[in-house]
This record gives structure tokens, sequence and C-alpha cells, in this order.
């Protein structure tokens, strides 16, 4: 997605998430209200592959936190498609975004995991 387009829609919904906060290694995956990274994101890439996975918790119920992406990441380019092993999970050009929720002691816990393939090569 070209950069021109990211910022438009990221204008778009800007109004509606004015509040919105993000997480640090992942700049355009806002984080749900009320919720924190619990350590800095892991990275890894080569020249076929980039993935970054990233952690938050917080006290809002893992239905709450399915619906506000659900409703906040299409306005980023964001298209869902079909759950993988209780996840949530959605796709924008070659990148891939699971997102899996955990709960107990009265906190939810966000695991992220972005999935970035590079385009292919003329001598693939």
């Amino acid at each position: 997605m070209s950069r021109v387009v990211f910022f438009a829609a990221l204008m778009i919904a800007a109004p509606a998430y004015a509040q919105a906060r993000y997480f640090s290694d992942l700049p355009d995956l806002p984080l749900p209200p009320g919720f924190s990274e619990t350590n800095s994101a892991i990275g890894f890439d080569n020249a076929q592959t980039r993935l970054v996975v990233a952690d938050a918790i917080g006290a809002e119920n893992p239905s709450a936190v399915r619906s506000f992406y659900a409703e906040s990441l299409p306005a980023l380019g964001w298209s869902p498609s079909p759950t993988n092993d209780g996840a949530q999970v959605f796709l924008r050009g070659r990148e891939r975004l699971l997102l899996g929720l955990a709960e107990g002691a009265g906190r939810t816990q966000l695991h992220v995991q972005l999935v970035v393939h590079a385009p292919p090569s003329d001598g693939d």
C-alpha cells in the first residue's frame, strides 16, 4: 500500500480514534483502549519475510478487543480473514496480522504477530 493511501486512510480514521495509542514497533496498529504494551516487540527479517511479534495487556474482555479491531482496522486498509486457531486474522496486501487473545485474572493478554512477505523477484 502506498504511503499516500495509508495516510489518507489514517486521516479518515483519525477523528474516530483521535485518542488511540499505537504499538511502538507497529506504528499503524492501534492498541485497544486501556491496553499497554508488556514488552518490546521482537522482530526478524530477511530478504523474503519480515516478522514482528508484540504483546499488550488490558482490562477489556476479549470480545470487546475483537470488536475494536473489527471496527478500526478496515479504515487502515486491513480486511478480515477466516480465523486461525482462535486468532483474529487480517490481511493487507502482502501483510498478515494475527491477533491472539487470552483471558485470566481479570486481564486480557493480546498477542500480535505481523508477517510481511516481500514481493517475488523477477528470477523466481
